[in-house]
């Protein structure tokens, strides 16, 4: 979708946590975030905190 942008409020249903391995197991495959958090912890907290500073305001 051209000009369309992810973003969330704090008023969003979902916990930050959650968006972000929901997100990650669509773009990936299910259990991507999972197998991440466990194989290598630094890089899946980084790629967290990446998704957290984007996307929230």
């Amino acid at each position: 979708m051209p000009g369309a942008s992810f973003m969330v409020s704090p008023q969003t249903a979902i916990p930050m946590y959650e968006q972000f391995i929901e997100l990650t197991n669509q773009i990936f495959w299910e259990g991507y975030a999972e197998q991440l958090a466990k194989e290598n912890p630094a890089r899946f907290q980084l790629e967290l905190s990446d998704f957290m500073n984007t996307y929230q305001f």
